[in-house]
């Protein structure tokens, strides 16, 4: 339970050694080597040594704590911030680190500390770097909640949509708040804004986790006293209440801070502006891709990123690629499926993958995800949304299962509404659906249409059977034809 109701989280206190490494610039030197952070460069004398992007952070992860048992988890975190990685796909990486420098059992750099972590064995000395050298800093906090400018693939448009809107309301107090459906990168986004725009709040950039045990109402008074900042109110979901009326508070106010919400569903505050982020970018039916053309899109682009992170043996071919487009498309795009499904390709193959899509939930329930246990799998996110629902939503999106493709209102009221969902029920439990973006709305305005993710018709389907209803639900859709 969080009991510092003083004030909201900072991103700009309390920073790990990676960033203040990164601010500082100082230089490493060990054995034969010199380490430069701010070139991200390793050197054994004056030769460059080559070292990929992740083993680099890991080095520099390692070196930052020299003498230190470094977790798992906390190694992860540092260079696979918000992505899912098994703990094979560490060690790889780990294994080639070590290879890289030389080490032998006689001359070691990194100890296995067993079930625990590594620790960094050398001596390491820390030097100032010569005069003029500076790191490159454009997102001062980013590494404060473990964030990196990458981390967003796809996401370049959407973020910078999110600043220019932002930056329309900084003289004034301004809610702006981010859907969409459970995994899509709501909160990452976010984040990375806070991260990347630092520099526009002299009040600092704050975070409620609403999810976290952060309490709203209690941080109500230090909020509303932060001005020129950014208030980041972040998975609104379990506390909505709280959140919309701190919300709406700080809105009403003349002045206060900048208001960020991250919400599967609108807060519902007067004045509040609604970003819905859509998931990733998918092939059109139908399409024929290369390679190379596959990887411009971004739900492709993060998986292979993530398996290659998993794996030393994956690599995007013209032989897997069917079976990864194919696997992609049944995830939705969504970023946490996505990483979720390349955690496993170690232990399956993408091939195996693909062929088992109907032990979709059951897959990627069992993947362990060491980067934190908040969306540790896709059935946990699933089943968070489903507890926010009330009966009427829960029996509507468990029929809505049997729908294949997209549907009118009329079509679901139909088929869904009887026994104890009435029609007036039913109907507002479809736009409560919609609204807590368990349901994709398309078409016209003033003729919508519904369309649920494959995602969520695995999970709805799975509750349609347990509930005994699936052969009632089946004949009225029948019947309705």
């Amino acid at each position: 339970m969080h009991t510092d109701t003083a004030s909201p989280q900072s991103i700009t206190h309390a920073e790990p050694p990676r960033a203040a490494l990164e601010q500082g610039c100082p230089d490493y030197v060990f054995g034969p080597y010199v380490l430069h952070p701010a070139r991200k460069l390793l050197a054994r004398g004056e030769t460059q040594v080559m070292l990929g992007g992740r083993a680099f952070d890991l080095l520099l992860a390692l070196v930052a704590r020299a003498g230190e048992v470094v977790s798992h988890h906390e190694l992860v975190a540092a260079v696979w911030p918000h992505a899912v990685v098994e703990e094979n796909g560490l060690r790889v990486h780990m294994s080639a680190l070590r290879k890289t420098l030389g080490e032998s059992p006689a001359d070691q750099y990194v100890l296995t500390v067993p079930g625990r972590g590594y620790r960094f064995v050398k001596p390491v000395r820390v030097r100032t770097p010569a005069h003029g050298a500076r790191a490159r800093t454009s997102w001062p906090a980013a590494a404060a909640r473990g964030l990196r400018p990458g981390l967003l693939v796809g996401r370049e448009a959407v973020l910078a949509q999110l600043a220019q809107a932002v930056a329309a309301g900084l003289d004034r107090p301004r809610l702006i708040t981010i859907t969409g459906a459970a995994g899509c990168g709501k909160s990452a986004l976010a984040l990375v804004h806070a991260s990347a725009f630092a520099e526009r709040y002299p009040g600092g950039c704050h975070i409620v986790d609403c999810a976290g045990g952060d309490d709203p109402a209690q941080l109500a008074g230090a909020v509303m006293r932060a001005r020129q900042a950014l208030l980041v109110l972040d998975n609104c979901e379990p506390a909505l209440p709280a959140a919309a009326a701190l919300a709406a508070r700080i809105a009403a106010a003349p002045e206060g801070p900048t208001v960020l919400a991250t919400s599967r569903a609108p807060l519902g505050v007067a004045g509040e502006s609604v970003l819905r982020l859509a998931p990733l970018a998918l092939p059109a039916a139908g399409q024929v891709l290369d390679c190379a053309q596959a990887l411009s899109l971004p739900a492709i682009a993060l998986f292979v990123e993530r398996a290659a992170a998993n794996s030393s043996q994956f690599a995007l071919s013209p032989a897997n690629l069917p079976s990864v487009i194919a696997l992609c498309r049944q995830l939705d795009g969504l970023p946490l499926a996505l990483e979720l499904a390349a955690a496993r390709i170690e232990a399956l193959g993408v091939e195996g993958l693909a062929a088992r899509l109907d032990d979709l939930l059951l897959l990627l329930t069992r993947s362990r995800r060491l980067a934190g246990p908040r969306h540790a799998s896709l059935a946990a996110m699933l089943d968070a949304s489903h507890r926010l629902l009330d009966e009427a939503q829960r029996t509507l999106l468990r029929r809505l299962a049997l729908f294949g493709a997209d549907f009118a209102p009329d079509e679901a009221l139909r088929v869904c509404a009887f026994g104890g969902l009435a029609p007036g029920a039913a109907q507002a439990a479809l736009a409560a659906l919609a609204a807590f973006s368990l349901l994709a709305v398309e078409g016209e305005a003033g003729a919508p249409r519904y369309r649920m993710l494959n995602t969520t018709r695995r999970y709805a389907h799975a509750r349609l059977v347990a509930s005994g209803e699936q052969e009632a639900v089946a004949l009225r859709m029948a019947c309705s034809r």
